[in-house]
């Protein structure tokens, strides 16, 4: 390769983060209780202190931008602001304060998460998103942060809608650990009413503001390259997980709710965010699909987390978006966890450009967030992933610059990935 592949000026460059995974001690919300029991979690390994970017946000931000990133993904804890019902803790609206405060003051734009996989303690024993009712506690939460934070340019009110509702309620391996069909459709329906919630209540406070969903898309690979019947099976299951919330936001069409909420839950967002990590595989038994592998055949290359690397279902996925939504898009997840971190710096370089191939058929692609910015606590993998371009010691909390973070300095500051560097 000897061309140079530029971005579109104005490209946001950038590391995620969610809060409860890097912030650390946190005991309010429901996977703290999770984790107290053995066997939940991986080495029963305890969030804890995790990173303690609490306490460290700002050195963090120092770094973040001496690495020539510009924007910067990161969330706000529920079970802080409200650690009671009703109760709003003005210390931790301040403590927020100062964390947006200083990611201003080094040039980062903010791209803000409201739900991150974590509830509060009393809402979980509420029922948590079962129950539609309580819903209402959810838009409190919305009207709070949208009165006390109208500086925010981004936000993502629900971080994977999906993903809750599979793990929490049909795999049963995150909080309340239950298996349910039913649970996992009503829960999923409710998580994209809370969006829409979201979206139109901070709206109502800050017009001006950017809302939209962050939707994690694997590749259901057998919809594209399968035989007749696979194609038709996989399809199904891909429109169950993935289309559902495509659907939702852009039409108002959700399984299970009355038309009447078209209206209301058409057209909420004002840009499309896509987390991408990896493509699923079925293996089929009598024309029926009986397990579900993370990575293809082809693929030889596998994450800490079982993940298949396959770069061009994240070109594949862009493009899907592209024919629904003729807005924004920006990839707000893509990231590998591994100790090798010669392997993350190729997964990087190989996911940019099928970033960057996705921009030349016309995608509206204007910023790119890696997964992670910090080491972090897994869930239920506990701390054994390294996901991060910046290493975290958990025992001292020093931070080691990985030279994967080097390379993302060097695309972000020239804006482009050079043929010097993919050689």
């Amino acid at each position: 390769m000897s061309q140079d592949y530029n971005f579109p000026n104005g490209f946001l460059w950038g590391g995620a983060q969610s809060a409860y995974q890097t912030e650390g001690n946190n005991y309010n919300n429901d996977w703290y209780e999770f984790e107290q029991k053995p066997g939940n979690i991986k080495n029963d390994d305890k969030c804890g202190e995790s990173s303690n970017h609490y306490g460290l946000f700002e050195k963090d931000h120092i770094l973040f931008r001496k690495l020539n990133h510009n924007s910067h993904r990161t969330g706000i804890e529920w079970s802080r602001i409200f650690p009671q019902e009703n109760k709003v803790d003005t210390e931790e609206i301040e403590h927020y304060h100062k964390v947006f405060e200083s990611l201003k003051k080094n040039a980062l734009k903010s791209f803000v998460t409201l739900y991150h996989f974590t509830i509060p303690i009393w809402f979980e024993r509420k029922g948590g998103f079962l129950k539609t009712k309580n819903l209402r506690h959810f838009q409190e939460y919305c009207e709070v942060i949208a009165k006390n934070f109208p500086e925010i340019e981004f936000w993502n009110p629900i971080n994977e809608p999906g993903v809750v509702p599979l793990m929490s309620y049909f795999y049963g391996e995150f909080p309340p650990g239950r298996k349910s069909l039913i649970a996992y459709l009503k829960v999923y329906r409710n998580m994209m009413k809370a969006h829409s919630i979201a979206y139109n209540t901070l709206k109502k406070f800050n017009p001006d503001s950017q809302v939209g969903i962050v939707k994690s898309f694997p590749y259901f690979y057998q919809k594209y390259h399968g035989n007749f019947w696979q194609r038709k099976v996989t399809s199904t299951l891909d429109n169950a997980y993935n289309q559902v919330a495509i659907d939702a936001v852009i039409k108002g069409k959700v399984p299970f709710v009355p038309s009447t909420y078209k209206n209301w839950m058409r057209d909420t967002i004002d840009y499309f965010g896509v987390n991408y990590y990896d493509a699923v595989y079925f293996r089929f038994k009598f024309g029926l699909p009986v397990a579900l592998d993370f990575k293809l055949p082809s693929v030889t290359e596998v994450t800490q987390m079982g993940w298949g690397v396959y770069p061009e279902g994240l070109y594949e996925n862009i493009m899907r978006v592209k024919e629904a939504y003729k807005g924004p898009i920006y990839v707000t997840e893509n990231g590998i966890a591994t100790l090798d971190d010669s392997k993350r710096q190729e997964f990087i370089l190989q996911h940019l450009l099928q970033v960057h191939k996705s921009i030349q058929e016309g995608a509206d692609v204007r910023g790119y967030f890696y997964w992670s910015t910090l080491d972090n606590w897994e869930w239920a993998e506990g701390f054994e992933p390294r996901f991060g371009m910046i290493g975290v010691d958990y025992e001292t909390q020093e931070r080691k610059v990985r030279d994967s973070a080097k390379i993302f300095a060097e695309i972000a500051k020239e804006n482009k990935i050079s043929s010097k560097l993919i050689q």
